[in-house]
């Protein structure tokens, strides 16, 4: 069986975000500071304010659709087999069972990864398993990362216990009457938080831990893109919100990711790629809630089991899909959703009640978008170097008579593969 190794890639962050390194005018009403060591840093824990409306009720509260892989499992036999799976895992078996049918590797493994997709909860599963054909039946032996033995027979029942505890209290610390998008926003924001890339983990041959499971990325805090892909959707599950984890490459390398349903829509979520692990001070939302074709520039979704042959299965050396909607979604892209657009430098109400706003709230940076209908990078150096940016800040402080005040110098991210420029707020 193949576990999901796939290395992170800051270097797509670096090469995304450049720094601007120029420093403007003394003419102007602010000047700006460019440099990356004032950038480089903690990432606040606070998330941009939406402009959503807030449910009437909480979220977590309603039932989500948690068995997408089960119902699109290929034959009744393997749902026979997917509630077997479910009756030994949850004790962590350590015995042979057998099921009235011949099985082929490729049904056993879509079986065994359409249970590890609807529980991600059931961290202990691996996807590595054992079997023997009986010619007219088929007897399966599960594996697992963490057994009851001889010498600790509480072993999986107090793993499960730590895992349960923190679960619950990262659910309590999730915002009251909020929509999906910002329950989503919020684990997003909390995995980027509090858990690592484990890039050992990633480099290994083997697995050494929990680096593929959510209790990795939730207990232990590191793990690899599964771990994170495993965490994500346990938590969107439990607050109401549809998730489900997908599997692909991304960039070429083999990769796990999120797909995300609001309001009836499929989006694309990479919280893995979603993570700078400290490269920035201010979290980044490019691959947060994108449609496939935006997505699809540079991850890959894999096939469903049911659109490959034997032969391709044999010869394959990566997981396939068992249920993978196509992404439909616009409405809730972050940088779209959360963050104002310009497509008139000149018409600037909308970004200086931005930034007036974000300075009210004690932000640490805001992100503000150029239409896709404008030149991002004449118009990035129009709004820097011709003094725009100034007069908006000033503006700003103008709004809120100066208090709070923003500093006069600042610094500023430009993305140039998102249209976005992120800017960093300082206050005297």
């Amino acid at each position: 069986m193949i576990n999901f190794k796939c290395p992170k890639n800051n270097n797509r962050i670096k090469s995304a975000l450049a720094v601007i390194s120029i420093l403007l005018s003394a003419v102007m009403l602010c000047s700006c500071n460019f440099g990356l060591d004032s950038i480089l840093g903690n990432k606040p824990t606070e998330s941009v304010q939406t402009t959503a409306e807030s449910s009437t009720e909480p979220k977590h509260e309603r039932e989500v659709e948690t068995s997408y892989s089960y119902d699109n499992l290929s034959s009744d036999k393997l749902r026979e087999l997917y509630k077997k799976i479910d009756e030994y895992a949850e004790i962590a078996a350590d015995e042979y069972f057998t099921i009235d049918a011949p099985l082929s590797t490729k049904q056993l493994e879509e079986t065994v990864e359409a249970y590890k997709n609807d529980h991600p909860e059931v961290f202990w599963l691996k996807s590595d398993f054992e079997y023997i054909d009986n010619d007219d039946s088929t007897s399966l032996y599960l594996c697992y990362s963490v057994q009851p033995d001889n010498s600790d027979p509480d072993r999986l029942k107090k793993a499960k216990e730590k895992f349960n505890k923190t679960v619950d209290k990262i659910i309590d610390g999730a915002p009251k009457n909020a929509t999906d998008y910002e329950l989503e926003l919020y684990v997003n924001d909390y995995l980027v938080e509090n858990c690592v890339y484990d890039k050992d983990a990633a480099e290994s041959e083997e697995l050494v831990g929990h680096e593929n499971d959510a209790y990795g990325a939730l207990v232990d805090k590191k793990a690899v893109c599964e771990g994170y892909s495993r965490a994500f959707q346990l938590l969107c599950n439990r607050l109401g919100v549809d998730c489900i984890s997908i599997s692909g490459s991304g960039d070429g390398e083999s990769h796990a990711w999120n797909n995300v349903k609001l309001d009836g829509e499929w989006y694309e979520v990479d919280v893995t790629w979603n993570d700078t692990d400290g490269d920035t001070e201010f979290p980044i939302y490019d691959y947060f809630n994108l449609p496939s074709d935006k997505f699809s520039e540079s991850h890959s979704t894999s096939p469903l089991y049911s659109e490959i042959s034997s032969s391709e299965y044999v010869n394959s050396d990566y997981y396939y899909n068992i249920f993978a909607p196509v992404c439909t979604g616009t409405k809730y892209y972050y940088y779209s959703y959360s963050c104002v657009t310009v497509d008139d430098i000149d018409d600037s109400e909308e970004v200086t009640n931005a930034i007036a706003q974000a300075a009210k709230d004690g932000e640490k940076y805001l992100d503000f978008v150029i239409d896709e209908s404008l030149d991002f990078n004449s118009t990035a150096d129009e709004i820097i170097y011709n003094g725009y940016l100034a007069q908006w800040i000033a503006d700003a402080n103008l709004a809120n008579w100066y208090n709070p005040n923003l500093n006069e110098e600042c610094y500023l991210y430009r993305n140039e593969e998102f249209n976005v420029i992120t800017l960093i707020l300082e206050y005297i």
